[in-house]
């Protein structure tokens, strides 16, 4: 739903998390980029962080380990879940959810810059020196269209 890296998921903590600006800040030590990177949450990634919260009790962290409050969610249990289930892409992790993020929200006309930007990658070449364009407004609406249609795929029902 918020189209960031396994690596940012699982280095989350509370305090990167502002639930009344509906912002998740990735501090420039998580991110691949090595810059900070805002993630704007939509009305479900509000909802399941909310739900995490309660479930993670006193732990700094969004996705605490199994056995431990102190330590993050393992690193290779996202992609052990996924492993029993059938997808047409062998093998499937979860960072190709990203890439399924990508290409459908382009295929939805969707700017590439803005996507780009979403994804947390960085624009290389002239564009990248001068487009220096957060695309806060474009990626808000973005990511929570794109919820909304990952709902609608797991519930099989219009959001």
């Amino acid at each position: 739903l918020t189209l960031v890296r396994k690596s940012e998921l699982l280095s989350a903590k509370w305090k990167d998390i502002d639930f009344d600006a509906g912002e998740w800040c990735i501090p420039q030590e998580n991110s691949k980029t090595e810059q900070p990177h805002i993630v704007y949450m939509s009305r479900q990634v509000m909802e399941l962080f909310d739900e995490l919260k309660a479930l993670a009790s006193d732990s700094e962290w969004v996705l605490p380990g199994r056995s431990s409050l102190h330590r993050p969610f393992a690193k290779n249990a996202l992609n052990k879940a996924l492993e029993g289930i059938n997808f047409p892409i062998d093998p499937f992790t979860i960072h190709d959810l990203r890439r399924t993020g990508s290409t459908r929200l382009h295929e939805l006309g969707y700017s590439s810059d803005v996507i780009e930007k979403a994804l947390n990658h960085t624009i290389g070449g002239i564009r990248g020196v001068y487009n220096r364009a957060q695309y806060a407004d474009q990626r808000k609406q973005m990511l929570q269209a794109w919820a909304d249609q990952v709902v609608s795929w797991a519930t099989e029902r219009p959001v």
